[in-house]
């Protein structure tokens, strides 16, 4: 990202989140500073091997490029997209590095498996941005191009590939040897859900995303009747708000667990047998590992995993002039991802009542299990798709439908005028 972008970045950041980011962002000045000071002092032996390269591109186009891994859900997108997607005929040759800050270290030692990601990369980046005409020996993640992390996925990159990053031996006994202690079986199927509340990311003053934020105790029914079933679930999360007071021991409420690691917050979503979501950043690892998604209160629906198997239930959206639900064409007019933009547009975000998330957690099971039928099906997701792709708010990146993206039945016969279709299902 050249010096503009990243002033402009931080501005916009700054803007939305107040004296809290900008104090945030202060703290990191110092750090910058040393950084770009090593890199400077690194220019004597950097931008010779810059040049060096450049004159190799005819025979050797060699490329530079970076992970941001402070937060997961580009982390796994981006590292995923330079394996399978950017250098796929292995034109170039591709060096990385991790920018300072945390990350997920399971998701670095997997991803530095399979790509070539070494520190020393950092000056040739730097060099090579301060020598005019080097835009061609720059690859850039997806999180800093007009596309997003996520836009390759959006062209179906995933359902056209196999890939995933490998878990070694000792991963897989240290996983299951926790899941272990916990009651289970090998071979016993577990169900991820990952409920964002108000604990999501509390001091980098995301406060403008709070429409996306739920109860969990609103889940709880959902919970037990997932247990009941015989699956182990797992709430996921590294911080929650709220403790679940549940006496269910295959209820694992794993954010207030002491033994929880970065192993364990991606091995779990990797191996589930359906992953729970309101949409956060992990989830994307169950839809790496092809595993099932169910996206509920999602929103806005307009980003949904339309490039994954994943069933869809957003929240409920209210005019408040007249109590009435916005329809499936007004939920992608107001695709709003700040919540005074739904305030300013009049609109009244609900979330669902644990009766719907019940009915809708069944329908799943019983997709998974392959006992769904229903006649009404087919003709609600056809004009679910019908009305989304004759819209303009659609991700306009988006050009692939995965052939299990859906709609949850249950959820548009409990809002029957959504696609209009009154008494008809």
């Amino acid at each position: 990202m050249n010096a503009i972008n990243f002033l402009k970045s931080n501005f916009l950041s700054i803007r939305r989140g107040g004296w809290r980011v900008f104090f945030d962002k202060a703290k990191k000045v110092p750090k910058r500073i040393f950084l770009s000071i090593v890199d400077i002092f690194a220019l004597p032996f950097s931008i010779p091997i810059v040049l060096l390269i450049r004159l190799l591109k005819p025979f050797i186009h060699i490329r530079f490029g970076y992970f941001y891994g402070g937060r997961i859900g580009h982390f796994v997108p981006d590292t995923v997209t330079a394996v399978i997607g950017d250098n796929i005929n292995n034109e170039f040759v591709d060096l990385y590095y991790f920018l300072p800050g945390e990350k997920n270290i399971q998701w670095a030692k997997m991803v530095q498996s399979e790509l070539n990601i070494y520190y020393w990369v950092r000056f040739l980046f730097f060099a090579n941005n301060i020598i005019p005409g080097g835009n061609i020996h720059i690859n850039l993640p997806g999180l800093h191009t007009p596309i997003g992390s996520q836009g390759r996925f959006r062209h179906g990159l995933l359902y056209d590939s196999d890939f995933k990053f490998k878990f070694n031996d000792s991963d897989e006994v240290i996983a299951k040897s926790w899941l272990i202690k916990k009651g289970w079986t090998d071979g016993e199927k577990i169900i991820c859900v990952m409920v964002r509340d108000n604990a999501y990311l509390p001091f980098k003053n995301w406060g403008y995303h709070n429409y996306r934020n739920c109860e969990i105790s609103a889940f709880i029914p959902a919970l037990e009747l997932l247990a009941s079933m015989g699956y182990w679930v797992i709430r996921m999360g590294k911080i929650m708000e709220t403790p679940l007071k549940l006496n269910n021991n295959r209820i694992i409420d794993y954010p207030f667990d002491k033994e929880k690691s970065d192993l364990l917050d991606v091995w779990l979503f990797a191996n589930c047998e359906l992953c729970i979501t309101t949409g956060t950043g992990p989830d994307l690892i169950s839809c790496l590992y092809k595993r099932p998604v169910l996206a509920i209160n999602y929103l806005p629906l307009a980003n949904m995993f339309s490039w994954a198997e994943a069933i869809h239930a957003p929240k409920n959206l209210l005019w408040k002039s007249s109590g009435k639900s916005l329809t499936w064409e007004e939920h992608l007019e107001h695709s709003y991802v700040h919540s005074s933009e739904y305030e300013d547009a009049g609109i009244n975000v609900i979330d669902l009542n644990s009766e719907e998330i019940v009915d809708i957690t069944k329908e799943v099971i019983s997709r998974l299990n392959k006992t769904f039928v229903d006649n009404d099906d087919s003709k609600v997701q056809d004009k679910f798709w019908q009305i989304a792709k004759q819209s303009k708010h659609l991700n306009k990146y988006n050009n692939f439908i995965h052939p299990d993206s859906r709609i949850a039945l249950s959820y548009v016969r409990n809002n029957l005028e959504w696609l209009s279709l009154q008494n008809k299902v």
